[in-house]
């Protein structure tokens, strides 16, 4: 691993466990092991570092989706619904996916709000795109009854953020709390 890539590690770190206005460019160097002065030959600056750690975790939240589809190509609709729910629940739970999705979610840097909705919002663009054919194709073969699909897609959602929040609280229950989410979701759609 070379010190760039050591340094966005790093910084990747800081930025999930002290947030951006947290980050002190003085303990990265540290971390990587080397001077301040030492980062201006591998960074711009900490909003291009920060930058960096968003477009990352951007490309690794659609790559793992992504990889999900792939997966169950040629499984049924719902089935590749309970993939997508399962992958995302699984990357979001790793701490420092979640605390790094929290910060910039719940309490991002004002002046980079607009990169981070844009960046995400390039993946969940995607992503949606898929589930809600998903939705239509389940409707379509009868594994869905027919109905709004907005409406089926919008209370899927309320269901996956809340699964996802649930990840930011130190409940000990909470895959009972998802898995009884879901079973409810479910019975509500007429998922069979």
């Amino acid at each position: 691993m070379n010190t760039k890539q050591r340094i966005e590690l790093a910084a990747r770190r800081r930025f999930a466990l002290e947030g951006y206005e947290g980050l002190s460019l003085a303990a990265l160097a540290e971390d990587v092991g080397i001077k301040k002065a030492s980062l201006y030959a591998h960074i711009e600056g900490k909003e291009q570092l920060f930058k960096q750690v968003v477009e990352d975790m951007a490309d690794r939240y659609d790559r793992v989706w992504r990889e999900a589809r792939d997966a169950t190509e040629g499984a049924a609709p719902l089935e590749r619904i309970e993939a997508i729910v399962e992958t995302l629940i699984r990357f979001f739970e790793e701490e420092e996916t979640w605390m790094l999705t929290k910060r910039m979610l719940l309490v991002p840097p004002p002046e980079l709000r607009l990169f981070i909705e844009t960046t995400l919002g390039s993946v969940e663009t995607d992503l949606q795109a898929f589930e809600k054919e998903q939705f239509r194709l389940a409707m379509e073969q009868g594994a869905l009854p027919e109905q709004s699909l907005e409406d089926v897609y919008d209370a899927y959602y309320c269901f996956l953020d809340g699964a996802l929040i649930s990840l930011f609280t130190l409940e000990t229950n909470r895959v009972k709390r998802q898995q009884a989410a879901f079973t409810i979701y479910k019975k509500g759609v007429g998922w069979t």
